[in-house]
């Protein structure tokens, strides 16, 4: 016969409770809350702003190997920093250099250019308020930067109807005019068209906005042979726009430089009465930057 057997449990040990007072016990937690942490900042962080910070208008540009030496942190925590920036806009490269300065996501924040774009603004933007004098409309000016149009100055129009976009704002790549002229300038050859239509992000703004691909590259082939571009409620339902190329060094084109009328107040027959001002103020602005009439393509400002 088998018995059972009774399983004991083993004592459970009293719970003990503090001596102290409730009121020391909530002090002492309020101090601890009170307490600097380890999480309370993020190094990470703190050196990514530390290296902004450096990029100063006394010194605008950095090289990877610089910085690493300024901060005293090893190269490769710098290069992820600067690599992570330039991606998200917030530093770009300048030219060929391994030189970095100040990106476009700076400039939209601060309502301000930085590094290389803002010789060309330093430059132009006299010419901007003579245009802007003459036609009483609004006149920007604008790059592409990687995949995005930036605007880098603009003067407002005379019009009580205004179309708000401030400097340093981001703008679709094929956003009307100044949109269409820089991705023509820049992708000239159907080859390159095709390899970068089918990677970029062309919106469809308005049901005027050209998306399809073979309709763009003939306004895109267009553009390059009477050498400015127009927009009619592409970006914008109810505006209209100008826009002809300003040429940094033979044979590349830097900016675009644009009027944007509000239709009701100004029909396209009136603003092309504009583009002969438009086309001479580019020219202006392109000798400023010093290259002359020879440098350009023969239908430059033809």
């Amino acid at each position: 016969m088998i018995r059972k057997t009774k399983t004991v449990k083993p004592p459970q040990r009293a719970r003990q409770f503090s001596s102290r007072p409730f009121s020391s016990r909530l002090k002492s937690s309020a101090k601890v809350s009170r307490r600097k942490t380890p999480w309370a900042t993020s190094t990470t962080l703190e050196r990514a702003c530390e290296l902004l910070k450096l990029f100063t208008p006394k010194k605008p540009r950095w090289t990877i190997s610089e910085l690493a030496r300024y901060l005293n942190v090893p190269k490769s925590g710098v290069f992820r920093l600067v690599k992570t920036f330039e991606r998200k806009h917030f530093l770009r490269c300048h030219g060929d250099t391994y030189e970095y300065e100040l990106g476009s996501e700076i400039w939209e924040l601060t309502g301000t250019v930085f590094g290389a774009p803002k010789r060309l603004v330093e430059r132009a933007s006299p010419y901007l308020i003579e245009l802007n004098r003459i036609t009483g409309l609004l006149v920007s000016l604008r790059i592409l930067e990687n995949d995005r149009m930036v605007i880098l100055d603009r003067v407002e129009g005379h019009d009580p109807v205004k179309v708000n976009f401030p400097v340093g704002t981001h703008q679709p790549c094929n956003h009307g005019a100044p949109g269409k002229l820089l991705l023509a300038y820049r992708y000239p050859t159907d080859k390159q068209f095709r390899e970068f239509f089918l990677t970029a992000k062309i919106d469809k703004l308005t049901e005027r906005t050209l998306t399809d691909q073979r309709q763009l590259q003939d306004e895109l082939n267009k553009i390059r042979r009477v050498g400015h571009a127009v927009s009619d409620g592409e970006a914008i339902r109810g505006t209209i726009g100008l826009a002809a190329p300003v040429w940094s060094s033979p044979g590349r084109v830097e900016a675009a430089l644009a009027l944007t009328a509000v239709e009701s107040l100004c029909n396209m027959k009136q603003l092309l009465k504009f583009l002969p001002d438009l086309r001479r103020i580019a020219e202006l602005i392109s000798r400023e930057l010093g290259y002359t009439r020879q440098s350009f393509p023969p239908n430059a400002f033809s």
